[in-house]
C-alpha cells in the first residue's frame, strides 16, 4: 500500500499537481540542501523577504520561551535555529502564504490553515511527550494534514463533490483511495518526505489520524509521536468548531491526552496556552481565530438545547425552577403552580438576585418574564445566559400575547422556549415537559461525559508510568539503551544538517567484575545504580545520558565541541573517584574509564562515531584506567 502510495506521489509531483513552496522559501529550500550551505549565505537569502525575516524572528523567541536573552537580530535566529529548521520553518509559512484559496470549492482553505495552525502549536508544546524538539513538532503538526491541501489542489473538481458528501475517518480514506490512487494522509506523508524532513515525522503523519493502524512498538519514539500528533490534530479541530459539535468531541479529546500520559486537570491549562498563542499567530499570518474567553466554557460547556432536533421523550424528573421576575405577586399563581407540581421553585426580582441565584443555585430551568421582545428583552436574557449558570439552565422567556411577533430575537438571544403570559395550562404542561426531558438529556450527557474524562486521568497516569518504563532502564533508572540510541539518532540528524558538532562520551566501570565477585551481585547492581546517579548530576542539562549495557554507559553531547567534550568526561571521572559506593558502613572506591569522540566530516552514520568513542574508552583502560581518552587524531 505504501509502495502504491509513493508511485501515485510522484506521478503527481512530476505533473506539477501539487502544492510546493515559492520565492524565497523555494531558494532556502534549494540552498540548504546544498553541502556548501552556510548561515551566512541563508541569512542574505531570507533578508530579501521582509516578513519572513519577521517571522523566523519571532518564531526563535517563541522557541527558546525565555531561556536565553532576547533574539534582536535575523543571524542571531538563524544561528539558534540552524539551517535545518530555518528551512522547515521557511517551508510552512511559504505554503500558508500561497495557498489561501484555490479552485476546490468545497474545501475550506482559511479553515485548513487555521486548524493546523493550532495543531502545529499544540504539538509543540507537548514536544516533551513526544519525545521531539518543539521546533520540529511545530513544523510537523502545521503540516500534518497537508495531503487535505493536496489533493484540494490536484483535484479541485473531484474533492470538492467528495467534501460535500461529509465524509470521514475510514469512510473517507476508501474513498480517496478509490477516486485519486492514494489518501490524502499518505500524501501528507511523501510530501514531508520529499522536503525532507525527518523520517520519523513522516511515519507519524501517516498514522497519526488513525494511530491504532500504526505498527510501531509501544513507547518507541514514532508511536509517541504519533499519539502526540492524534492528540495535537484534535485541539486543531476543536478550535474551528461550534459549541454543539464541540461538546461532542471533547470526551475524545481527553481520551487522545490520556495516550500520551497529559490528565484531565493538565489539559484545560494546556489549550488556554494554545489559544493565546494560536491568537497570536493568527493576526501574524492574517488567519482567522475565534475569540475563547473562558477555556473551561470552550471545554466544559454542552450545547444549546434548543438547536437539538433529536430529543427523544424521557424520563420526567424533579427539577429547580428560578422564577425571575419584577413583580412576584404578579406570577403567584405560576409559583404556586410549579411548587405543586413538585418542583423546587427559587425567586429573584432584580437583576443582581438573579444572577446570585444562577450561579450558585445552578436551577435546571430558568423562567424570566420579560415585557416585550425589544432591545431590553434581548438585554436581559444575554446578561442572564453571559454566566455559567445562566448558560447551563434552560430558558423559558414568560411575555405579553403581543411581543410574541419578536419571538425570533429572543431565541437569538438565549431563550430555549417561551410562555405567553395568558397560559393555559396545557400550553405550561408542554414548555415542562420539553425542559424536563431536554434538563435529563443533558445530565446523563454530562455524567457520561464527565465519567469518560475522570477514567482519562487514570488512564492517563497509567500510560505516562507504562511510558516511562518502556524507555527507563529499571536498575539504574537512567533512560534505556533503546531510548539512548533514538535520541542519539535525533541529534545526529540535527547537528549534520545544522552543522553544529556533536560528541559521544562512552563510559565503563572499572574492574567491576571484582565487584560482583568480593562483594556479590546485588553490592554489584547498587554500585551500578549509584555510579550512575553520579554520572547524571555531572552532565548539563541538555545531554542524554544512558545505560548503554552491562556496566557501560553512554553521554551524547548536542552541540559540544571536542575540549567541552573532554571536559565534561573529566569532571565525571573527578566526580566518581571522588565518591564512595556500596553499602553504608562498607563503602569502596570506584573509577571510571572514558573514551570521548566528536562527529567529523567522515562520519557518515552515527554508528561511526560510536565506534569511535567506544575505541578511545578501550584505549583508556589499556593505558591504566580512570582516565579519559579522545578518538584519535581528536587530541583536545
Amino acid at each position: 500500500m505504501i509502495e502504491e502510495a509513493r508511485a501515485r506521489f510522484e506521478t503527481l509531483k512530476a505533473g506539477g499537481m501539487l502544492p510546493s513552496p515559492q520565492g524565497v522559501a523555494l531558494a532556502v529550500l534549494e540552498l540548504t540542501q546544498k553541502h556548501d550551505a552556510n548561515i551566512q549565505t541563508l541569512t542574505h537569502l531570507v533578508q530579501t523577504d521582509p516578513a519572513m525575516s519577521g517571522r523566523i524572528l519571532r518564531y526563535a523567541n517563541a522557541v527558546h520561551g525565555g531561556s536565553l536573552r532576547h533574539i534582536a537580530s535575523l543571524p542571531h535566529a538563524i544561528v539558534f535555529l540552524g539551517l535545518f529548521r530555518v528551512r522547515q520553518i521557511a517551508l510552512g509559512f511559504s505554503l500558508i502564504d500561497h495557498y489561501r484559496s484555490g479552485a476546490c470549492t468545497g474545501f475550506d482553505y482559511l479553515g485548513y490553515w487555521t486548524a493546523s495552525l493550532a495543531t502545529g502549536i499544540t504539538a509543540q508544546l507537548v514536544s516533551a511527550q513526544a519525545q521531539c524538539p518543539p521546533d520540529e513538532s511545530f513544523t510537523c503538526g502545521l503540516l500534518s494534514g497537508i495531503g487535505r491541501l493536496g489533493l484540494a489542489t490536484a483535484f479541485p473538481n473531484e474533492y470538492s463533490g467528495m467534501l460535500q458528501e461529509n465524509l470521514s475517518g475510514l469512510a473517507l480514506r476508501e474513498a480517496e483511495i478509490g477516486s485519486f490512487g492514494l489518501d490524502h494522509a499518505s500524501l501528507s506523508a511523501e510530501l514531508l518526505l520529499d522536503w525532507g524532513l525527518p523520517e520519523i515525522f513522516y511515519q507519524a503523519v501517516r498514522y497519526h489520524e488513525l494511530p491504532t493502524e500504526a505498527p510501531f512498538a509501544a513507547g518507541s519514539r514514532a508511536q509517541t509521536l504519533t499519539a502526540a500528533l492524534h492528540f495535537a490534530a484534535k485541539v486543531g479541530s476543536l478550535l474551528n468548531l461550534d459549541a454543539a459539535q464541540r461538546w461532542e468531541r471533547v470526551p475524545s479529546l481527553y481520551h487522545a491526552a490520556a495516550q500520551i500520559g497529559l490528565e484531565d486537570h493538565q489539559v484545560p491549562p494546556l489549550v488556554e496556552s494554545v489559544v493565546g498563542q494560536w491568537q497570536d499567530w493568527g493576526r501574524e499570518l492574517h488567519l482567522p481565530t475565534r475569540d475563547f474567553s473562558d477555556i473551561k466554557l470552550l471545554l466544559g460547556m454542552p450545547p444549546d438545547p434548543s438547536q437539538d432536533e433529536n430529543l427523544s421523550v424521557l424520563v420526567v424528573l424533579p427539577m429547580r425552577v428560578a422564577l425571575i421576575t419584577r413583580d412576584a405577586a404578579h406570577l403567584r399563581a405560576l409559583a404556586e403552580t410549579l411548587d405543586a407540581m413538585g418542583l423546587l421553585v427559587q425567586l429573584a426580582s432584580d437583576r443582581d438576585s438573579a444572577l446570585r441565584l444562577l450561579q450558585e443555585s445552578r436551577p435546571d430551568v430558568m423562567m424570566v418574564e420579560l415585557l416585550d421582545s425589544g432591545d431590553a428583552a434581548v438585554k436581559t436574557l444575554r446578561e442572564l445566559r453571559a454566566g455559567e449558570g445562566g448558560r447551563q439552565s434552560y430558558c423559558i422567556a414568560m411575555i405579553p400575547p403581543e411581543a410574541e411577533v419578536g419571538v425570533a430575537r429572543l431565541m437569538l438571544a438565549g431563550a430555549s422556549d417561551y410562555l405567553l403570559l395568558n397560559y393555559s395550562e396545557a400550553a405550561l404542561l408542554a414548555r415542562l415537559n420539553s425542559a424536563q426531558r431536554v434538563v435529563a438529556l443533558q445530565g446523563a450527557v454530562r455524567t457520561e461525559r464527565e465519567s469518560v474524562i475522570r477514567s482519562s486521568g487514570e488512564w492517563a497516569r497509567s500510560n505516562r508510568r507504562l511510558l516511562q518504563e518502556a524507555l527507563t532502564d529499571p536498575l539504574t533508572k537512567l533512560h534505556n539503551r533503546r531510548y539512548g540510541l533514538d535520541r542519539f539518532a535525533q541529534e545526529w540528524s540535527f547537528s549534520a544538517h545544522s552543522d553544529t558538532p556533536l560528541s559521544c562520551l562512552m563510559l565503563d566501570i572499572d574492574h567491576f567484575k571484582q565487584v560482583n565477585d568480593q562483594h556479590g551481585h546485588e553490592i554489584g547492581d547498587l554500585v551500578l545504580s549509584q555510579v550512575a546517579r553520579v554520572i547524571e548530576r555531572s552532565c548539563r542539562k541538555d545531554d542524554v545520558v544512558f545505560r548503554y549495557g552491562g556496566e557501560e554507559f553512554c553521554v551524547v553531547g548536542p552541540n559540544t565541541a571536542l575540549a567541552d567534550a573532554i571536559q565534561l568526561g573529566e569532571r565525571i571521572v573527578r566526580e566518581v573517584r571522588a565518591d564512595r559506593f556500596g553499602e553504608d558502613e562498607k563503602r569502596f572506591p570506584v573509577t571510571l574509564s572514558v573514551g570521548v569522540a566528536t562527529r567529523i566530516e567522515a562520519d557518515r552514520e552515527l554508528e561511526a562515531l560510536l565506534t569511535r568513542a567506544d575505541k578511545a574508552l578501550y584505549a583508556a583502560k589499556s593505558g591504566g584506567r580512570d582516565r579519559v581518552v579522545a578518538a584519535r587524531g581528536e587530541a583536545g
